[in-house]
């Protein structure tokens, strides 16, 4: 049994790799700004349920970036699941038949899982991954295997241990946070499919600035509730 010391080591091609989920914060940040500034500074329900996604995806962005500077890919595997449910629950905001009544829904406590879409199904995760995978085919492979770090399962006992000689069926067991020695691919495999989960957010809140800045397309969202009074 081995025992690793409080340290991680990611490699120069990893530490490239998260300089661009920096990026990637930096862009939801001004989208920030532009969403509370389109259609003259006007909030709607909407707006919170965005500003609540982008909120969550920065906090879980810099934590994923901190675990896998740490090599700590246990923790921040669960990330990208948890980054990928922002952008599911964002998503059934665009598939409902009242968006803003959908955002106080969820703001009084709601379950999404228990509201249906405006073709009348339910929206659990599955069927939200199944919608939105068909503008985005990765996401079924990329739930299914994110999937696996947040419930103890074979990717935890494989994290584990590890095969020393194949002949004498020797194996190490590692007790710590660190991992064993994996390829930079492994990571940067992480990392892509984290940033793919920030780039869904960021698209349908563009969107949804789109839609506010055009009156037109504001219309088609149904009962746009009274202009608020607040502004920035």
């Amino acid at each position: 049994m081995t025992w690793a010391p409080n340290m991680g080591n990611a490699s120069e091609v990893v530490k490239a790799a998260l300089a661009n989920i920096e990026a990637d914060e930096k862009q939801l940040v001004a989208a920030t700004g532009e969403m509370f500034q389109a259609d003259g500074g006007a909030i709607y329900p909407f707006d919170l349920l965005a500003n609540a996604a982008i909120n969550r995806a920065l906090a879980l962005s810099s934590g994923f970036r901190t675990l896998i500077l740490q090599r700590n890919l246990v923790c921040a595997g669960p990330l990208v699941r948890l980054q990928l449910d922002t952008s599911l629950r964002l998503f059934a905001g665009f598939i409902v038949e009242k968006p803003h009544d959908f955002a106080i829904k969820v703001l009084e406590g709601k379950h999404i899982r228990r509201m249906k879409d405006k073709d009348g199904n339910f929206m659990t995760d599955r069927y939200l991954v199944e919608r939105l995978a068909k503008q985005y085919p990765w996401i079924e492979a990329v739930y299914e295997r994110a999937s696996d770090y947040v419930h103890l399962s074979g990717t935890h006992i494989l994290s584990s241990v590890d095969i020393i000689d194949k002949q004498s069926g020797t194996i190490g067991i590692k007790a710590s946070f660190l991992d064993k020695p994996f390829s930079d691919d492994i990571y940067t495999d992480a990392i892509n499919a984290f940033r793919q989960c920030t780039r869904v957010i960021r698209i349908h809140v563009e969107g949804w600035i789109l839609t506010k800045n055009n009156p037109e397309k504001v219309a088609s969202l149904r009962e746009m509730p009274q202009r608020g009074s607040h502004s920035i």
